[in-house]
């Protein structure tokens, strides 16, 4: 089933990432920026039908006026298991908890831009909320590899791969500060409610724990303690390169 997707940056993360079928793309032909053209041109490379439409009709198709004058038809996403993904090299992230689709939209867009390979999700329908999501994102939805997977399915996969398992997690923990990560690996996080899994922690290569600046015995949301893990593993990464013989 086809829906309508609102805005430049989700109508041009859909048209580059080239996942799904899409196509007309609506626009208003009064308004012209550098981002409109090169969104037009790469609608029309890809044979996708470019129909000027007036405001009102636009706002009547959308059911909003926050469409900024581009809207695009297109399919839903297609998200599929684990069981069909190659081994990826990098920085893999198993999300446990998550609910809300602006956190989820949120993650996407901080791992994407820590250059993360992966994201491993629960089985869950998240089409109703594709739109928000992708707008959350900033597009990463669209362009980060996500894969579903149960639990049994993450650890098989893990294990098939030799994909050490770092959980963020107090028990038997490691500080994050000198934690030395894996060049592959896969970071899970949980929810701040719930945390991770027993089974998931069961398969953990190591525990490792956010430090704080003060006493302070409330858990981080989710979104929050993944961008840390996420940009603390980037930026120790980057360290080691420009400073090769570093001890961190």
């Amino acid at each position: 089933m086809n829906k309508i997707y609102q805005g430049t940056i989700s109508c041009k993360a859909i048209l580059e990432a080239g996942k799904r079928k899409a196509g007309p793309l609506y626009i208003d032909p009064n308004k012209r920026t550098k981002d409109f053209s090169y969104i037009i041109h790469l609608a029309k490379k890809k044979g996708i039908q470019v129909i000027p439409m007036r405001r009102e009709q636009m706002d009547e198709l959308a059911r909003s006026k926050q469409h900024g004058g581009m809207l695009l038809e297109a399919e839903d996403l297609y998200i599929p298991t684990i069981d069909t993904i190659s081994k990826k090299k990098g920085t893999i992230f198993y999300v446990e908890g998550l609910e809300d689709p602006y956190n989820l939209g949120s993650i996407c867009r901080t791992i994407y831009a820590a250059g993360a390979t992966l994201l491993i999700l629960p089985t869950r329908d998240w089409s109703n909320a594709s739109d928000t999501i992708l707008k959350a994102s900033a597009g990463a939805f669209e362009k980060l590899d996500i894969a579903y997977a149960s639990e049994e399915q993450c650890i098989q996969y893990l294990q098939k791969h030799h994909i050490p398992l770092i959980c963020a997690y107090r028990k038997d923990a490691l500080p994050l500060s000198t934690f030395r990560y894996p060049k592959t690996c896969c970071i899970a996080v949980g929810g701040a409610m719930r945390g991770l899994s027993k089974k998931i922690l069961s398969h953990s290569d190591y525990n490792v724990y956010i430090q704080y600046g003060r006493e302070y015995r409330n858990a981080l949301d989710t979104a929050s303690s993944t961008a840390i893990f996420a940009f603390d593993k980037l930026n120790k990464e980057l360290r080691k390169s420009i400073h090769p013989y570093s001890k961190e």
